[in-house]
Order: structure tokens, then C-alpha cells, then sequence
């Protein structure tokens, strides 16, 4: 092998095995970076769902305070309740616009809970006519209870996709630094041993020179 043409190859081959190196350093942490979003990602999703979770429990109780008290001070939150489900279901369709699984759930909840909300609001402005009494015996029967626990299960199967497609990573920086620390070790090592390896191979190109003292080194002296 011609010695620009080894020394070509050499030199192309260790590039190629540092670039190699150096992806799998930007590998390993970009799936740290993907892991962390994914867990702020979860985090704001939960959020959003503790906000309408409040907001559910918040357009029950009113209701009932307005049933029990006849004050329209309790209708004020049921009022505004439709505004806010929209405003936190538009966040989350933000939030999981990359996560389809999560999607499907947001909407089914968004949809339970905006039966339950106009309920309540068609349930007080009957009340509100008079037939106050009509009200309280649905209230009483189980009907609207049942409505409430409509929305409860939509809760548990959206917090049950959370999980399924956002799972809770605990791992920490440190435990992860050093599960890292172990697979860039073994990668140097593979690195390491494909240097020598060509090293061994350029070296064997070239061919072993005659040893002084040789029987081929002593007939040439001789002539």
C-alpha cells in the first residue's frame, strides 16, 4: 500500500472512529433531554388536570349552596365555568399535540365535563323558576350524582392514559450520570480496540522490514 494512501486511510479512519465517539456522547445525552421534557411535559399536563378537577368539585358545590340557600351569588362560578373548561382544554390539546393517545382523552373529557356543566346550569335556571323542589328530588334520587361520577371516571381514564404514555421516571441526575459514565466507557472501549485494530492492519500492509543480522541482511553486505 502506497505510504500517502495509508497514511490517508489511517487518518480517515480515526476521524471516523472520534465522530463515532462523539455521537454516541450526544446520544446518550439527548435521551436525557427527551426524558426531562417528557417528565416537565407530564407535570403541566397534571397541572391542567388538577385545574379542572377543582373546577368540577367548584361547579358542584355552588350548586348546591344555590339549591340550599337561594342566593345567586353561587351561580357566579357556574357562569364562568364553560369559559374556564375552554381555556384548560385548549391548553392541553396544546400540550399533547404530540402525544395522540393523550389527545383522544382530552377530548372525551372536555365533552363529560361540559354535560356536566350545562346540567348545572339547566338544573339552576329551573330551580330558579320556581320548581326549586323538582330540582332537589333529582338531586336527592342519585340522578345527578350519577352525572358527577360520569365525570369522575373520565378523570381516571385520562389520568390512566397519562400514565400509559407519560410514565413517572424518578431516575435523578446523578443516577442517571452514572448508568451513562458505564455505556461512554464501554464505548470508548469499542473505540479503543477499532484503533488498535487498524493500527494492527496498516501496520501488517506494510510488510515486516529484514531483521540486522539476517542471512539476507549478511548476503548483501557480501556483495
Amino acid at each position: 500500500m502506497p505510504v500517502m494512501l495509508r497514511g490517508t486511510y489511517v487518518v480517515l479512519t480515526f476521524m471516523f472512529l472520534i465522530g463515532l465517539s462523539f455521537v454516541g456522547h450526544l446520544y446518550l445525552f439527548e435521551q436525557w433531554r427527551l426524558q426531562q421534557e417528557r417528565q416537565l411535559q407530564r407535570g403541566h399536563i397534571k397541572e391542567e388536570v388538577l385545574r379542572l378537577q377543582h373546577l368540577s368539585v367548584e361547579v358542584e358545590t355552588n350548586f348546591r349552596g344555590y339549591l340550599l340557600t337561594e342566593q345567586r351569588a353561587f351561580l357566579e362560578p357556574l357562569e364562568t365555568a364553560e369559559k374556564r373548561l375552554n381555556q384548560a382544554t385548549a391548553e392541553l390539546n396544546r400540550l399533547t399535540s404530540q402525544t395522540p393517545g393523550l389527545q383522544a382523552g382530552v377530548q372525551i373529557l372536555s365533552a363529560r365535563l361540559k354535560e356536566f356543566i350545562d346540567s348545572k346550569k339547566q338544573l339552576a335556571a329551573v330551580a330558579g323558576t320556581g320548581k326549586r323542589d323538582q330540582v332537589q328530588v333529582y338531586v336527592r334520587v342519585g340522578d345527578g350524582r350519577a352525572l358527577y361520577l360520569t365525570v369522575e371516571r373520565a378523570f381516571r381514564d385520562f389520568e390512566n392514559r397519562i400514565e400509559r404514555e407519560l410514565p413517572a421516571e424518578s431516575l435523578e441526575y446523578e443516577q442517571w450520570l452514572q448508568g451513562a459514565q458505564w455505556r461512554l466507557l464501554l464505548l470508548e472501549g469499542a473505540v479503543l480496540s477499532l484503533c488498535i485494530y487498524t493500527m494492527r492492519t496498516v501496520g501488517r500492509s506494510k510488510g515486516a522490514p529484514p531483521l540486522p543480522g539476517s542471512f539476507h541482511h549478511l548476503n548483501g553486505s557480501v556483495a
